[in-house]
C-alpha cells in the first residue's frame, strides 16, 4: 500500500473514531445547536467560535496572481453514499488526484450543501459540492463548485436517487469518476486558506472554489433539499486573510 493509500485509510478510519466519540454531542443547522452555537456546544468544537480562518467567505475581491493550474485527474469510482444528518457523502475509491503546481492531493470524498456555503460578491448558488483531498502529510485541499441553476446534470441525478434515508448506513454506490463534469469546467479559481465547514471546523484547509458554476436542474436542489434540508454555514469574517485569484 502506498503512502496515499495509507493516508486514505487512516482518514476513513479518523472519521469513524470522530463521529463516534462526538457522537453525543448533536449540533445542527438552526436553533440553539446551529451554526452559531457549534463552539459552546464541546470543546473539540472551539475553532468554530474563536478561529480567525474560518469558512466558507464572501468573496468579495481577490488579488490578481500567478497561481498554478488546477489539475483535476479523476480515474477511478465512488465506493459507497452515506447520509450523516447533516450531507450526502460520497467515498471513493483510491486514485484520483488533484495536481496543483508540484503538489498532488489525492480525492478521499464528496459531499453537497443547500444552499451554497461560499458566495460571490454576496451571491449565493442553490448547491455546492466539496471534493475533500489530502496529501501524504495529511494536509487537507477542498475544491468547491457552485451550482447555478440550470438544466438537469445526469451525474447528480445519480447520486441523488442512491443517497439512503437510514442515517449513518452507507450503502453501495459504484460510480465512475473519470470525465464528471467537475473534471471538465474551467478550473480559474479563487484560492484561500480556511477551515472545515463543520464541526470541530479545524483549519489549515488550502480552498480552491472554481469560478465557474456547473448547472443543476431546480428539481434536483429540491430533492436534495427534501431530504437533507439546509445544510450551509453562513459566511464567516475573512479578517487577515487576501483571496487570490
Amino acid at each position: 500500500m502506498n503512502k496515499i493509500a495509507s493516508i486514505f485509510v487512516l482518514t476513513l478510519i479518523f472519521s469513524a473514531r470522530v463521529l463516534a466519540e462526538t457522537g453525543a454531542v448533536h449540533w445542527s443547522y438552526e436553533g440553539d445547536d446551529g451554526p452559531e452555537h457549534w463552539g459552546d456546544l464541546s470543546p473539540d468544537f472551539v475553532q468554530c467560535k474563536v478561529g480567525l480562518n474560518q469558512s466558507p467567505i464572501n468573496i468579495v475581491s481577490a488579488v490578481d496572481a500567478d497561481l498554478p493550474p488546477l489539475k483535476i485527474d479523476y480515474r477511478t469510482h465512488t465506493v459507497e453514499l452515506v447520509n450523516n444528518g447533516h450531507t450526502a457523502q460520497a467515498n471513493v475509491a483510491p486514485g484520483n488526484f488533484l495536481r496543483v503546481g508540484d503538489e498532488s492531493f489525492e480525492l478521499v470524498q464528496f459531499h453537497l450543501h443547500t444552499p451554497s456555503e461560499h458566495r460571490i460578491d454576496g451571491m449565493s448558488f442553490p448547491m455546492e459540492t466539496h471534493y475533500v483531498h489530502a496529501n501524504e502529510r495529511g494536509e487537507l485541499a477542498v475544491v468547491g463548485v457552485l451550482h447555478s441553476e440550470g438544466p438537469s446534470s445526469p451525474d447528480l441525478v445519480d447520486f441523488q436517487s442512491h443517497i439512503p434515508e437510514k442515517l449513518n448506513h452507507p450503502v453501495a454506490f459504484n460510480a465512475s469518476l473519470e470525465g464528471v463534469p467537475v473534471t471538465r469546467l474551467d478550473t480559474a479559481y479563487y484560492r484561500y486558506n480556511g477551515s472545515l465547514t463543520t464541526p470541530p471546523c479545524s483549519e489549515g484547509v488550502r480552498w480552491f472554489v472554481l469560478k465557474e458554476p456547473m448547472p443543476i436542474a431546480p428539481e434536483q436542489q429540491k430533492e436534495y433539499q427534501s431530504l437533507i434540508g439546509d445544510d450551509a454555514r453562513g459566511p464567516q469574517p475573512v479578517n487577515a486573510r487576501v483571496v487570490l485569484q
